[in-house]
């Protein structure tokens, strides 16, 4: 599957919006024939226990080989290793006022040789909503205790820790026009030994991200709605507080009900990164989220994403990058209750706000600005079993390059075993 090159994103992406608009009419004419409350969970959830409303799933994955354990040029080394993922989301309903949401998720990650990649990677998070007729209040959390990679850019499996905090509101001003506001904080915390390519994780990466948010939002339909938002960042390291900065991002995009026939988000906007210390630079350009599904028939489902924004680097003399990447995957069923998938994703890493060594103020950009390319291909083939599981056989090929640090270009593959209930 050929993609557009890095070259043609902004080309590209301005395409995908322009043919999204085009789809808007069509996805949201089924809208008005749809029951309003169909994405209800008391409707959809496939278990009802007393008061409770239950969706688990669970998925094993990568049940084979990976052929490069530790992203390595040289002697890459290959194990045995699966994945498991335990899935349960929770609503408990109180009257027609309120409903308290929750998921959890104690995901396994296993290998046979090397013991020290195995992991257990906790994560949870709930949501409380309480109306009062125009009005929502809401308020949530999440919590999440990982050794898996963030990032392409950091090889190691390397511990951390992620809770974040959010409350807000949300008023209907009329029918369809709906304003929300809301504050959050997200903290990110590294082992105290997690260390990676001459640098202590947590010297540069731990931080405190607290934010404010309104949003404006047009419910066009019953599956469509137009939004507008806009959001003040404020991050400050624990660390290093050479890394402080003050952003401001606004938004404008569609979001479709996943019980449309083109589901998912899709938001275009501008960032304005105002870094706090001298020798940082700033930066100011597009982002972008997009995350669609369309199914075509009930028998082929295409999707795209798309991602744009910046990143915090672990480099300590190359602050932060640009990240942009975008990709697409298409499945389908071939009767019989066979199906089969494909996928491919590429991201670009543009490394920005050059420091010099010792961070000094009048530190000069290197002549060539350091690029890193990942691509990342999927693809299997499976066998409905029941309403809701599925096995197979599944196959991802990833490799990486960089202009500047040529140990880094390295390739690898895992291929095994993928069992699924619920999932789908």
């Amino acid at each position: 599957m050929m993609l557009p090159t890095s070259g043609s994103f902004a080309r590209f992406l301005r395409l995908s919006l322009s043919t999204l608009l085009l789809a808007v009419l069509c996805a949201s004419a089924p809208a008005r024939a749809q029951a309003p409350d169909a994405d209800d969970p008391r409707a959809t959830a496939r278990m009802h226990v007393g008061p409770f409303y239950l969706t688990p799933t669970i998925a094993l994955t990568n049940l084979g080989v990976d052929t490069n354990v530790f992203n390595e040029v040289d002697n890459p080394k290959s194990d045995f290793t699966f994945t498991v993922e335990p899935h349960v989301d929770v609503w408990l309903p109180f009257v027609r006022r309120a409903m308290l949401s929750a998921y959890a998720t104690p995901g396994v990650t296993w290998y046979q040789t090397y013991s020290g990649e195995r992991s257990f990677n906790p994560e949870a998070g709930g949501r409380f909503e309480v109306c009062f007729n125009r009005l929502t209040f809401f308020a949530g959390g999440s919590y999440l205790n990982t050794r898996q990679r963030p990032n392409f850019e950091i090889d190691v499996r390397a511990r951390r820790k992620e809770d974040a905090a959010e409350a807000g509101a949300e008023i209907r001003v009329f029918r369809k026009l709906y304003f929300e506001v809301a504050g959050s904080q997200t903290r990110t915390r590294f082992d105290a030994d997690a260390f990676f390519d001459g640098t202590y994780l947590q010297d540069v990466l731990n931080r405190d991200e607290r934010s404010a948010s309104a949003a404006v939002r047009w419910r066009y339909s019953a599956l469509t709605t137009f939004a507008v938002r806009g959001d003040v960042i404020r991050d400050r390291f624990q660390f290093s507080p050479d890394r402080d900065s003050n952003s401001t991002r606004a938004m404008a995009g569609v979001e479709f009900r996943p019980r449309a026939l083109l589901s998912g988000t899709a938001y275009v906007g501008l960032r304005r990164f105002k870094a706090l210390h001298p020798a940082l630079s700033d930066y100011s350009g597009a982002v972008a989220q997009a995350g669609l599904t369309y199914r075509m028939a009930g028998l082929t489902v295409v999707g795209f994403t798309a991602d744009r924004d910046i990143s915090y680097s672990y480099e300590p003399t190359q602050p932060y990058y640009v990240r942009a990447g975008y990709g697409f995957s298409v499945r389908q069923y071939l009767g019989w209750r066979l199906d089969a998938s494909a996928g491919a994703t590429r991201y670009k890493y543009d490394y920005k706000g050059l420091l010099s060594p010792g961070g000094a103020a009048n530190s000069v950009a290197p002549p060539v600005a350091r690029q890193d390319v990942t691509w990342t291909w999927t693809g299997s083939i499976g066998y409905r079993v029941g309403r809701d599981g599925r096995v197979g056989l599944g196959v991802t090929y990833w490799n990486r390059d960089s202009n500047i640090k040529a140990n880094w270009n390295y390739r690898g593959l895992r291929a095994g075993i993928l069992v699924e209930y619920g999932t789908r």
